[in-house]
Formats: structure tokens, C-alpha cells, sequence
């Protein structure tokens, strides 16, 4: 599935809803009848249920509608308003970024926020700008990109509402009006009322065709290293089955860290290679692994092993020790959470700078996880094609 932009709203009659959406087509919209109920009032106002807003580029239409055009993806997108606006928030009163979602519902990144209104509870109503995509590593892989324009976008419309807020309020402050009145019967009021732009779903539509036709947001093949033919002469297996369970660790550490092994046999020092993306070099000027062979490889390292090691390294020793995991299914599951934590590094690598914290907790790294991340973010720069 290809990412859809979305513009939701939580309304005081509906609760929350999607008001507007963006997606890539190759062909022009049809539009067919939908099962779903769709609210509708002067708050949820944007686009007719009948009517599309359409860009192209040579290959490709972005059509905006008031719901996506499929109802599977209608569902999802509801559920993930829902979710954005009433149960995945940001402790910020303002609102914030996050990502939510799994492989059945999709995965989201929301950006909530408020836009100021006389007329609302509390004075200001909530809105949110959802991504939604099944591809979880390819959604977080453009968070940088997303968090940035989102925000641009957001900053534009609240600039609006508040020029729009304060020319009503030096006309007649309603916080005295509610005092005396109380609150006003008819206060629903569209995004385009609120931010006094009649053409804002046009602007939101070209501003969400754009973000969608960057290099970011389209799958398609992108800067990486090749996997490699997970085969030895010598079982991994065979390995942590059969060693002590310190020496084991020790190497398996080293290797996935940087740390150079020293051994006077390569067969052994090349099985542990399967644990990284390529065959990278050690990093210099560090405390090296000595791997001897007397009566049992015996491993000895200046260093200390972390209380916790790597995440990768706890599957992969889970998975070897795992008796119904056969030998057959072993190399493809190893290979594919070697490459699950590569993707990740790269993600990292992309948005170094950008404050990774929440893309790490996304993403699922933890403080065990960074000699490792480390480590593979270098090797990346190292192999970068735009650094030569």
C-alpha cells in the first residue's frame, strides 16, 4: 500500500473523523459508494463526497477526497483518526508527533495540534495530519521528512486561525460573551471559516501532493548494502550449542561491535560474520578478541560484556538454542532479523540530524542496542556513495 496523507478533525457533534485525504493513483479517481457513514456538519466541511481535487506529474495522479477511494483503506484510516485524536496523544498541551500501529491496522504517524476558535470549547479545536502505511520501516525511514512539513504546514494554518481569532476578539472578546450568554448555539465552524482562507483544502492538496511525490515517501530503490550468502563451512549452531555459553557471547559481541577477533583459525572468525550486513572491517585502535583453541575456544577480551546484550544478539541466541527451529529455516531467519536491524541503522543514518529520540523508541532501540548501532552507523558513512 502507498502512503496516504490525511487531514482529521475531532468534531464536538462526530468526535473524530477524517475530513480530508490525499493518495497516489495511476489513474484517474472513480469514485464508488461507500458502506461507511460518513458525518457530516459545518465543522466536518471540506470536500464533496462526489468531488475529487486532481494533480499529475508524467507517471502519476494525486487525487484528494473527502474518504480514500477503496474501503478497506477508509476503515483503516478512520480507526487511525480515532486513534490520533483520542487515545495516541501527545502529553504536550499543544500536541506533537508520534507514531502508532501494527501490521493489521497499518502504521501511523499523527501530528496533532489545535487551531484557536472564539466559538469552540475551550477556544480552540483539534485537528490532526496522519501518514499511514503497511511498510513500517519505509513510514519511519521518512519521518524526518514528514515531521519537518507537517510542521510547516501546521505553523501556516495556525498563523491563519490566529489572524482570523484575534480580529474577532478586537471586535467583541467572547470569553465575556459566554460569561454573560453563555455558550452560543451554532459554533461549528469549518477549517476554512477558521483560518479565513475559502480554497485551504486546495493549499492542504498540493501541499500533501508534494510531500508524497518526494524521493522520501516513494518506494522505490534506495542507497544500501547487499545481504550476504548466509552459508559457512562451520554451523552457528553447532557453535553456540557446543561452546561455553561466556566465550560464545564474548566473540558474537565483538563481531557485531567492531571489536577486532584475533584467531589462527579464519573458518571460525568468518562464521561469525553472519551476524552483520557485510563483511565489515574492525574498527582500529581498540582492544582486540583473542580467540584461542585449548581442549575448547576459550575467548579472552580486556573488555567487559554489558549486563544486556544487543537486542539482535538476544534473538539470534535464542533462535540457535531453539530445537523446533530446523536447520532449514534457520539462515533466512537470521538473515532477515540481520537485515530488519540494518534497515534500522539506516533509518537512524538518514535522520542523524534530526533529534532521533522518538524515531528510536519507534523503532524499538534501546541504550543496550548502541555499540551496535554505533558501529553500523559508522560502517554506513564510510560506505555513504554521496560522501565520495
Amino acid at each position: 500500500m502507498d502512503g496516504i496523507l490525511a487531514l482529521c478533525h475531532f468534531c464536538e457533534t462526530h468526535g473524530p473523523c477524517v475530513i480530508s485525504c490525499t493518495q497516489r493513483s495511476k489513474e484517474e479517481p472513480v469514485q464508488t459508494p461507500h458502506s461507511l457513514t460518513v458525518p457530516w456538519c459545518e465543522a466536518c466541511q471540506s470536500i464533496d463526497l462526489s468531488q475529487a481535487l486532481l494533480s499529475r506529474d508524467s507517471k502519476t495522479c494525486y487525487i484528494t477526497t473527502r474518504i480514500p477511494q477503496q474501503q478497506d483503506l477508509a476503515f483503516l484510516l478512520k480507526q487511525a483518526a480515532i486513534r490520533s485524536l483520542s487515545c495516541e496523544e501527545e502529553t504536550s498541551k499543544d500536541g506533537g508527533t508520534l507514531y502508532f500501529g501494527d501490521n493489521e491496522r497499518g502504521h501511523v504517524i499523527s501530528h496533532t495540534f489545535i487551531l484557536r476558535d472564539s466559538l469552540a470549547r475551550g477556544f480552540h479545536r483539534k485537528y490532526s495530519i496522519l501518514m499511514l502505511m503497511r511498510d513500517k520501516i519505509h513510514l519511519l525511514n521518512s519521518w524526518p521528512m514528514l515531521v519537518s512539513h507537517m510542521h510547516e504546514l501546521v505553523k501556516e494554518l495556525q498563523m491563519q486561525a490566529d489572524a482570523v481569532n484575534n480580529a474577532e476578539q478586537s471586535q467583541m472578546p467572547q470569553r465575556v460573551v459566554r460569561q454573560s450568554q453563555g455558550t452560543p448555539r451554532n459554533n461549528a465552524r469549518s477549517l476554512s471559516q477558521l483560518t479565513g482562507q475559502p480554497a485551504v483544502f486546495g493549499h492542504i492538496h498540493l501541499w500533501f501532493t508534494w510531500m508524497l511525490s518526494c524521493e522520501t515517501i516513494v518506494e522505490k530503490p534506495i542507497f544500501g548494502l547487499p545481504m550476504p550468502d548466509l552459508q559457512s563451512l562451520l554451523s552457528l549452531r553447532e557453535l553456540a550449542l557446543n561452546w561455553d555459553v561466556e566465550a560464545f557471547r564474548i566473540v558474537c559481541f565483538c563481531v557485531v561491535t567492531g571489536i577486532p577477533i584475533v584467531s589462527e583459525s579464519t573458518e571460525i572468525v568468518e562464521v561469525f560474520q553472519v551476524l552483520l550486513p557485510t563483511k565489515w572491517p574492525p574498527l582500529q585502535n581498540t582492544n582486540k578478541c583473542i580467540l584461542t583453541n585449548h581442549n575448547g575456544w576459550i575467548a579472552e577480551w580486556s573488555g567487559e560484556l554489558p549486563t544486556k546484550l544487543p537486542t539482535l544478539l538476544s534473538i539470534v541466541e535464542k533462535a540457535l538454542k531453539n530445537e523446533h527451529l530446523p536447520d532449514s529455516a534457520l539462515t533466512p531467519y537470521i538473515n532477515g532479523v540481520v537485515l530488519r536491524w540494518f534497515h534500522i541503522v539506516q533509518s537512524l543514518y538518514w535522520s542523524k540530524n534530526s533529534n532521533n529520540n522518538q524515531l528510536m523508541q519507534a523503532l524499538g532501540v534501546q541504550s543496550h542496542d548502541m555499540p551496535l548501532i554505533n558501529y553500523w552507523s559508522y560502517r554506513l558513512s564510510q560506505n555513504d556513495p554521496k560522501k565520495e
